[in-house]
């Protein structure tokens, strides 16, 4: 910004600072708790805000049975190759390991982190066999997207279309159908993780009183969201799963698409509250001292909180706390605390470390003959699947041609600057005029100015005016890459400003000189916009504070338009948009007054199209929540069509 402004990473300021309000009022809140009945009620709001967040869940099947598809004889146990459907058609793959001795034994949900063969991983596998050495029956099933449940391969060819991060980018590839669809990828995740409980919970061989639930990373992040939702569970060891989300927000860190849960912040929901949901059940968390992803000062914090909510119930000591010396890590590698811990209130019998247990090949593990669930299965539907059809049954007539009236114009307007918190705080926007030049007999000025403040929000711009031209209406345009693709697009500048008198080509947030630096974590995610990229961190940071990249860009844009007619006192204004700035220039044309056109070049499809379609680009920037229903782009394209505005499409 040509030493005016830094804002290489003004966005990640600005999200940090207001998760820190968020914090701060949460904060406060909880500190205000001082008996149990209030801790349960905040406890049963904390339940009601997250299953409406993630479109709550998918009815259960009655059918609580698995077919056992192989059996392997171990030195103390034995290993069951289980499939079981959690919606018609949709198969989940399981090992469950069974002592030799008749029980009933005390059962394990064991739940996966991001790994791209999870039940044949080794330490998964010493995990579930030291647990079994131990009385245990330990139920382990392949998440979605990983294992034998990989979801995006071409069917004639095998080829992975979309892989890689363990399931971490399937994972965000549908969690951004999920998104916008108005839920979130975690209620399928819950709903195996259900249906896998329903399985162990029937075993004759398991004692359904005494039922616990492990796993590490997204693994743990299922433990918790499975104690908050389903009260079956006895106890639970979420590991390296938990810290403060404001502690994670300061990291830098991604955020998977499963723990994006939209306005969890901002609803002051925190690990602690996942947690603190199973009082008086006793809990162990699992921690790692030098976890890059859960900061360890988060992690005491947490558990601090929750102690003091089990002081309601007088069972402080029901919460345990196991850190390791290490980094980011197994279950396994913090055995000797957490299977203590679980052996004594699930068992009868003392934690017994077991030494050099053999670990199998993957495809001894295997519960369907090629590893795939896709190629095992006919008619094996996928998550896009269930996704349409979920959709179809929510919204019924989304997708369909949409008829406009009159009196739907204004509600559009309305719902818009709802949805996208149109009415967030601004600020006078005192622009800066930081060079004026002549360019081709045009008059060209840089300028930047403030949308937002405390916490600021800095655009920036080149306003081009033709003085030998008679202006239809000024013209805010939104290239993909903002005023960075400036260089080449000389003559298409010079022509819209030949049309329309004066143009203001736009930089919203973190795009063209205002875009973000890299963040370079995690080092084999270093695509800009790619997955797990820097534009999908804080599109996912955005969510969670219950906003969205593109809402605050079209607020920027609105902005832009205050700054355009304030310079040429003009009240019409008209609107270019390509390639995502498109979805940009649509949206703000559908809140603004006296729009007088809109030109939409490479407008790729409607966000119906998006959620619907299988093979569809993946675009960070159109992370955004619950725009299906009401608020597509045909909605605003029929609405712009009823107040006059000539839309025209390249």
């Amino acid at each position: 910004m040509n030493g005016y402004f830094d804002t290489e990473d003004q966005l990640s300021r600005y999200l940090l600072d207001r998760a820190a309000d968020y914090a701060s009022t949460a904060h406060a809140e909880k500190k205000s708790i001082n008996t149990r009945t209030e801790a349960e009620a905040r406890r049963e709001r904390i339940r009601e805000t997250f299953l409406s967040a993630i479109g709550g869940l998918p009815a259960r099947s009655t059918d609580r049975s698995a077919d056992t598809i192989g059996h392997i004889e171990r030195e103390g146990f034995s290993i069951e190759h289980l499939v079981f459907e959690s919606r018609p058609n949709f198969h989940v793959t399981a090992n469950c390991y069974v002592p030799d001795d008749d029980g009933p034994h005390p059962g394990i949900l064991f739940l996966c982190g991001h790994l791209e063969s999870p039940k044949s991983d080794p330490l998964n596998q010493q995990a579930c066999a030291e647990l079994a050495l131990n009385g245990f029956v330990v139920l382990i099933l392949d998440p979605l997207c990983q294992g034998e449940r990989t979801q995006y391969r071409d069917p004639d060819s095998g080829e992975a279309i979309v892989s890689g991060g363990g399931g971490t980018f399937p994972h965000i590839y549908a969690g951004q159908k999920c998104s916008i669809a108005g839920w979130n990828l975690a209620r399928y995740m819950i709903a195996d993780a259900q249906r896998a409980l329903d399985v162990l919970e029937q075993r004759s061989d398991v004692d359904d009183g005494r039922l616990g639930v492990t796993g590490t990373s997204g693994g743990g992040t299922q433990t918790l969201y499975l104690g908050l939702v389903d009260d079956r569970i006895d106890v639970a060891a979420p590991c390296c799963a938990v810290s403060e989300r404001y502690e994670q927000f300061k990291t830098g860190n991604r955020t998977h698409a499963e723990q994006a849960i939209t306005g969890s912040v901002a609803h002051g929901i925190d690990y602690d509250d996942y947690l603190a949901a199973l009082a008086p059940r006793p809990v162990c968390v699992g921690a790692a001292a030098s976890d890059r992803y859960f900061p360890i000062e988060g992690v005491y914090e947490t558990v601090n909180r929750v102690q003091d909510i089990y002081g309601f119930y007088d069972a402080e000591d029901r919460v345990d706390l196991v850190v390791g010396q290490t980094t980011h890590c197994a279950v396994y590698d913090l055995r000797d605390g957490v299977f203590e811990f679980l052996c004594n209130h699930l068992s009868d019998d003392t934690y017994e470390p077991q030494a050099d247990i053999p670990v199998l090949d993957q495809p001894e593990i295997r519960c369907t003959p090629d590893g795939s669930v896709r190629s095992a299965y006919p008619d094996e539907r996928t998550i896009d699947d269930l996704i349409r059809a979920d959709i179809a049954d929510a919204y019924p007539t989304a997708g369909t041609d949409v008829d406009g009236d009159g009196e739907d114009v204004d509600q559009l307007r309305q719902e818009l600057v709802n949805r996208f918190d149109l009415r967030r705080s601004d600020c006078d926007l005192q622009p800066r005029f930081v060079k004026r030049t002549i360019k081709n007999d045009l008059d060209v000025e840089y300028v930047w100015f403030k949308t937002e403040h405390e916490p600021d929000i800095v655009v920036t711009g080149v306003l081009v005016t033709d003085p030998s031209a008679d202006s239809e209406s000024p013209t805010v345009v939104l290239y993909d890459q903002g005023t960075s693709t400036l260089p080449e697009r000389t003559e298409d500048v010079t022509a819209l400003a030949s049309k329309h008198g004066t143009v203001f080509v736009f930089d919203p947030r973190d795009v063209g000189a205002v875009r973000h630096r890299i963040i370079p974590v995690p080092n084999w995610a270093d695509d800009y916009g790619g997955f797990y990229g820097t534009e999908c961190k804080l599109a996912n940071d955005a969510l969670l504070l219950g906003d969205s990249l593109l809402a605050m860009r079209v607020f920027d844009t609105l902005r832009a338009v205050e700054f355009l007619r304030s310079e040429t006192n003009s009240e019409d204004v008209s609107f270019v948009g390509e390639g995502i700035g498109a979805y940009h220039a649509l949206y703000a044309a559908g809140v603004a007054q006296n729009v007088d056109h809109v030109t939409l070049r490479d407008l790729e499809m409607s966000f119906y199209d998006l959620v619907t379609s299988r093979e569809i680009p993946y675009h960070p920037g159109l992370t955004v929540f619950d725009i299906v229903d009401g608020c597509d782009l045909p909605d605003v394209l029929v609405a712009l069509t009823e107040r006059g505005v000539d839309v025209s499409h390249k």
